[in-house]
């Protein structure tokens, strides 16, 4: 009897998370293969958002992986991933971010491509495998391509993520501007949480060389509720900061509408996030225009200075 594999997410997930784990387990499952969908955190208000919207389960809450047999989507770095996961099987890797530290036995399918969302390949992978799309997977897809990249408006958006976005909105019958407005809208919810929680919500951990990472991002229409609570935001950070011993915590609050954020900064490395982001630090605050991808426009810089 064969054992039953786990497709999931990182941690502190996102919808485009959330729905690859879906789309991709059942992609799976119309092959023949025992696979669940799962995750390793809670569901933000998009993402729970998006499943109510087009009548979804969530996933499986995942909390210890040792032992199991993985397959990763939108991440492949270990401190991203389900806790045992050093201990379990991973069989595949379908992302879109730089290439981590995750290592495998044997030979394994991973595919890596430079494109707004994990939701995007596998939307690919669907039409490889000559399986069709139905409306729902098709609204799920949609709805991580356009989470993730903005609406389109990212400057991790490539001519393929548009091609895609138009043809799974025909799909899922649709107007993609329409809805994504609507998912914006739920972004902006991350600001309504706990100071704690909204750093913690959308948050990845690096490795830069000796150096441990951390950087959140709040995206929303509405900054202010958020910048409102600056400095409780940051006594939260300082706290994050001694509990996991992080060289640099920066938190992006990102402004969806104007295209630009504005990064909250907690460690002993303002210098290097001043020279790795071209900006000034006063007061533990930065201003980056035009900045709205912490996978393109902040991670390469900061993994360079560091």
């Amino acid at each position: 009897m064969s054992q039953t594999s786990y497709v999931i997410g990182h941690q502190q997930p996102d919808t485009d998370t959330i729905i690859s784990a879906i789309a991709h387990a059942r992609l799976k499952q119309a092959q023949g293969e025992d696979v669940v969908a799962a995750r390793a955190g809670d569901l933000n208000p998009e993402t729970q958002f998006v499943l109510e919207r087009w009548d979804v389960e969530e996933p499986t809450l995942l909390e210890d992986a040792t032992g199991e047999q993985l397959l990763l989507v939108d991440h492949n770095e270990h401190s991203q991933t389900v806790e045992g996961a050093r201990d379990a099987d991973v069989v595949e890797i379908i992302d879109h971010h730089r290439i981590g530290d995750v290592e495998t036995s044997n030979p394994i399918r991973f595919r890596n491509e430079p494109v707004g969302s994990t939701a995007t390949i596998l939307t690919g992978l669907y039409d490889e495998a000559d399986v069709e799309i139905d409306e729902q997977t098709a609204g799920l897809l949609l709805s991580g391509l356009l989470s993730d990249t903005v609406v389109l408006r990212s400057p991790t958006t490539t001519e393929t993520d548009e091609v895609v976005a138009e043809r799974l909105a025909e799909i899922a019958g649709v107007d993609y501007e329409a809805y994504g407005k609507e998912l914006l809208k739920q972004k902006s919810k991350l600001g309504e949480k706990e100071p704690r929680e909204m750093v913690l919500g959308d948050f990845k951990e690096f490795e830069f060389g000796d150096a441990d990472v951390g950087i959140g991002q709040i995206e929303t229409v509405e900054p202010a509720p958020v910048l409102e609570q600056r400095d409780a935001v940051l006594e939260a950070m300082d706290d994050v900061v001694a509990e996991r011993e992080y060289a640099l915590l920066v938190l992006l609050v990102t402004d969806l509408l104007e295209e630009e954020s504005t990064a909250l900064i907690a460690g002993d490395h303002t210098d290097t996030v001043e020279d790795a982001l071209d900006t000034t630090v006063e007061d533990r605050e930065a201003f980056l225009p035009g900045v709205m991808s912490r996978k393109k426009q902040v991670v390469p810089p900061l993994e360079d200075a560091f």
